[in-house]
């Protein structure tokens, strides 16, 4: 048990520390349906891209998670990858328009891949794994338009944002926490905005004049 449990400490510290470096793949899925391929991929540094891609769409959704939120999908996949067995696809039905291929890059066979169609049927680990890139899909599609922008902003005194309840607005102060006091002129106003809540408030950031 504990050297199953330094394995697992291990492996997150790994991919811990790779955030602070060029991000890299922790878990990708890419599904094609009729024609319309649609990718979800989760990297090191918390972010999750959803691309779709077909003859009318080209698509790309972005959100990062917080920290909290990034270890529990990162726990959740290496078990996950550590319980799938001999048998990750009970009965391996080929279909000719629809094919997902799910991939891995968790644990000390990385990267584990996983190829599958609508009606094959997925053992209990590589459900889970499935369930969780469903989960991130719909996180970074259910995203507020310019999140990820808002979300890797790195605020100075006196950049300009326009929000999202109409207005535009100016940093005036920022806390060590992140958070940051936004002023509008137009009504003598105040925010006082969290860092973890900025997309909420923020529409888009506005460029500075040349």
């Amino acid at each position: 048990m504990r050297a199953s449990f330094v394995i697992v400490a291990l492996v997150l510290l790994t991919a811990v520390g790779a955030a602070a470096q060029a991000p890299v793949p922790v878990a990708e899925r890419v599904a094609t349906h009729l024609g319309r391929t649609t990718r979800v991929s989760l990297f090191s540094n918390h972010v999750v891209v959803v691309s779709i891609h077909s003859a009318s769409e080209d698509y790309v959704h972005r959100t990062t998670l917080n920290p909290d939120e990034y270890m529990v999908y990162l726990q959740t996949l290496n078990r996950a990858i550590g319980e799938v067995g001999d048998t990750p696809v009970g009965s391996d039905v080929e279909t000719r328009d629809s094919v997902t291929v799910l991939t891995v890059y968790l644990g000390p066979d990385a990267p584990r891949v996983f190829r599958y169609s609508p009606l094959s049927s997925l053992n209990l680990a590589v459900g889970k794994i499935a369930s969780a890139m469903d989960d991130l899909e719909t996180r970074a599609l259910e995203a507020l338009p310019g999140e990820y922008e808002i979300q890797q902003w790195q605020p100075e005194i006196g950049d300009c944002v326009e929000l999202r309840q109409g207005g535009e607005a100016c940093v005036t102060a920022i806390s060590e926490d992140g958070s940051i006091v936004l002023m509008r002129d137009d009504i003598v106003m105040t925010y006082t905005v969290a860092k973890e809540n900025r997309a909420e408030v923020i529409l888009k950031i506005i460029e500075p004049s040349p």
